[in-house]
């Protein structure tokens, strides 16, 4: 996946200068487009992201996160006066991350060149890091208010689904808040391997 930054001379200067020029990814050996009856169709479609590990990392985060959003949309937006405030944190939290992760993965399919200098800048570091935190920080607040209120109506309601979902939603929450805690400590290991 790091590719050797090429070396170039500029003639102003007496020595030489490492000079990083944005290359095509190469983590997966594959052409660029779709091959279609031996055509490639699309050619500015790289799915070669797609079978690296960040390409996997970040098509579980969005399908988590996906599954939060529609939970808490189906079953939690409803007894939010109930729950709380913590709803709303969820929904916010999950509607950033996921807003920002489909741009992210539509720009890496779109251009290759986009995934090493978004790579190698901060942006992936501080985006999980921040997104890791309001996870595991939303989660732990709506468990709490799925714990305190809605737990009393599943034990006295008869087919009371919003507990069973709400609880799976802060699970998946947590689980969502590893996966991008583990996506920014191998972007951030990624990082400091470049020169």
């Amino acid at each position: 996946m790091y590719q050797q930054p090429t070396v170039g001379f500029i003639p102003t200067q007496p020595q030489q200068v490492t000079v990083i020029q944005p290359t095509q990814y190469r983590g997966v050996a594959s052409s660029p487009g779709i091959e279609v009856c031996g055509c490639t169709v699309c050619p500015c479609i790289h799915l070669g992201f797609l079978r690296s590990h960040a390409g996997w990392l970040k098509l579980i985060e969005l399908i988590l996160c996906a599954i939060c959003q529609s939970l808490v949309l189906e079953y939690g937006v409803a007894y939010a006066d109930t729950i709380g405030s913590s709803v709303n944190t969820f929904l916010t939290t999950t509607s950033a991350c996921l807003l920002l992760i489909l741009l992210l993965i539509f720009s890496y399919i779109i251009s290759a060149n986009s995934f090493n200098l978004i790579r190698a800048s901060v942006l992936e570091v501080l985006f999980n890091s921040v997104a890791c935190a309001l996870y595991i920080l939303s989660s732990a607040h709506l468990s709490w208010g799925v714990q305190t209120y809605l737990a009393e109506i599943y034990r006295t309601k008869i087919a009371f689904s919003a507990y069973p979902a709400m609880t799976a939603c802060y699970v998946l929450g947590f689980v969502a808040g590893i996966v991008h805690g583990i996506d920014a400590f191998l972007n951030q290991r990624h990082r400091s391997r470049l020169p």
